[in-house]
């Protein structure tokens, strides 16, 4: 048993799900007699999810209600709970019931036999076939390239020890590559099978076209490199971009002047190869430096203190009458 466990859940539009949440986590803890506290992080939603919670923070006192003015995404939300969780474990899942609070003892018996974090996997999901198309797609793309080895990048259900949990940095939809970043980290990683329901309420905000997902891919990459290795990598990337220039450029003179030789049509295709290359110099020039540099920048600036601006409403209830 450890001293205190954060169950943190971002939540946007999610308010009929929430008392049997916070029931079946209390069930469930309880059974174990392990103490935690409750931090719901409201991303901007415009249904009843306030009141709904500030009647259980008043039921009950270890609840920890955390409100954005507006939906900021679910990378911001987890940052926010975690900066309010002072627990041994943070155990983060989704508000939508579909995680099951029921597998929190298996992920707690990962982490006390010795591991730093634990991925759910959901072995039997209860999602449309294109979303576990989607998923097993982007799975192996990020084994591919970072080399994990896990069956479930993107699973909420999660366990974190709390120097884990206090150590990464979320920004972008970088929520989807969290076991990605403890890795880099070199804590270590155990992953078991959950359970997964069907979702009782509500619509799910999944997206089909995860081309943020992807972006944040290459962004990892990108940032991961340079920061050990940051010339090598500019001087890298340019020598490919002034490579694939050189050859539209070959290609221009070729067609140009000593193949098609005056030929209009073919000397319009070398003419536009020209621009190409041109515009591969400039970009192998300019541009991955630029967008580099502004990466790392961001990682900067997206503090604790920028996260605490965007926050309406930060309550920590207590039945204490004193208190």
């Amino acid at each position: 048993m450890f001293e205190l466990v954060s169950v943190v859940v971002p939540a946007f539009n999610e308010a009929p799900s929430l008392n049997e949440l916070y029931e079946r986590v209390r069930t469930v803890l309880g059974g174990l007699q392990q103490p935690f506290e409750f931090i719901l992080i409201d991303d901007g939603s415009t249904d009843d999810t306030q009141a709904v919670v500030e009647a259980l923070g008043r039921q009950y006192g270890n609840v920890i209600y955390i409100q954005h003015f507006r939906n900021q995404g679910k990378s911001i939300g987890l940052m926010q709970g975690f900066d309010a969780a002072s627990g041994d474990v943070a155990i983060t899942l989704d508000a939508d019931l579909q995680d099951q609070p029921e597998m929190f003892p298996r992920l707690l018996e990962q982490i006390e036999a010795g591991y730093d974090f634990v991925n759910g996997w959901r072995r039997s999901r209860h999602d449309p076939a294109a979303k576990k198309i989607v998923s097993r797609i982007y799975n192996g793309l990020v084994n591919r390239v970072f080399g994990v080895q896990l069956n479930d990048i993107n699973s909420g259900l999660k366990a974190y020890r709390r120097e884990v949990y206090k150590s990464i940095e979320l920004r972008g939809d970088l929520h989807r590559l969290v076991p990605v970043l403890v890795a880099l980290k070199a804590f270590t990683i155990s992953e078991i099978p959950v359970e997964h329901s069907e979702r009782k309420h509500g619509q799910s905000k999944y997206r089909l076209l995860r081309h943020r997902g992807i972006l944040d891919v290459f962004a990892l990459i990108a940032v991961n490199a340079t920061q050990t290795r940051p010339f090598h990598i500019f001087c890298e990337a340019a020598f490919v971009f002034w490579m694939f220039g050189l050859m539209c450029f070959l290609s221009w003179v070729g067609l140009t002047y000593a193949v098609w030789g005056g030929n209009s049509h073919w000397r319009i295709v070398g003419t536009l190869l020209g621009g190409v290359g041109t515009w591969a110099a400039f970009v192998g020039s300019v541009l991955p430096i630029f967008g580099l540099f502004l990466e790392i920048e961001a990682g900067r600036a997206q503090d604790v203190r920028w996260r605490h601006r965007l926050v309406r409403h930060n309550k920590r209830f207590s039945t204490d009458p004193q208190g």
